[in-house]
């Protein structure tokens, strides 16, 4: 090892000595102008290029992800709204139907957010979290009308146990869409 200094300056303060290059080009740059990025030092240029395709989505995929979001939850509401239907014909008893619609619907969020995220392209943007989250909910609104034409009560889709059932299942869209 030697003491030798380099006589290096930065290409964007000349007045400021400098050793450190960027991780990207290679231009050297100070820290003033350094920005901290997740894989190291990069000079204001190749900082600014942006996240990787796999993190964000194009407004034409996010678009395609929101309609095939809503057509998914017509399909999955009116599944639930028939099974919901089916619990309220069998003799089960309204506790036992309750729950047992409440729990589909906690289990319907596992492939309600694997929809989302095939529809996503598997991208790992975090808006997909939240687009998984109104489908959920539109799930259950749907199921709710489709029950409500066949004649089922409405107390069964409007009370604590439904509420926790569709708080699950937002809960697991959203992590199966986790970035």
């Amino acid at each position: 090892m030697t003491n030798d200094t380099l006589e290096s300056v930065c290409l964007r303060h000349p007045d400021t000595a400098s050793n450190l290059g960027c991780g990207r080009c290679g231009d050297l740059i100070c820290p003033q102008c350094m920005v901290q990025s997740p894989v190291g030092a990069r000079c204001p240029d190749c900082a600014s290029i942006g996240q990787a395709p796999i993190f964000r989505s194009t407004t034409a995929e996010f678009s395609t992800v929101i309609a095939l979001s809503v057509v998914g939850a017509i399909g999955f509401g009116v599944a639930y709204g028939l099974i919901v239907w089916v619990l309220w014909v069998l003799p089960l008893g309204f506790q036992i139907g309750n729950v047992a619609a409440s729990f589909i619907l906690a289990l319907g969020g596992s492939p309600v957010g694997k929809y989302v995220l095939r529809a996503g392209k598997y991208k790992l943007d975090a808006r997909l979290r939240i687009v998984a989250a109104v489908t959920m909910l539109a799930v259950w609104i749907i199921g709710f009308i489709v029950a409500d034409f066949l004649g089922v009560w409405n107390g069964v889709f409007l009370n604590i146990v439904a509420y926790i059932g569709l708080g699950v299942g937002i809960y697991v869209a959203m992590n199966r869409v986790r970035p």
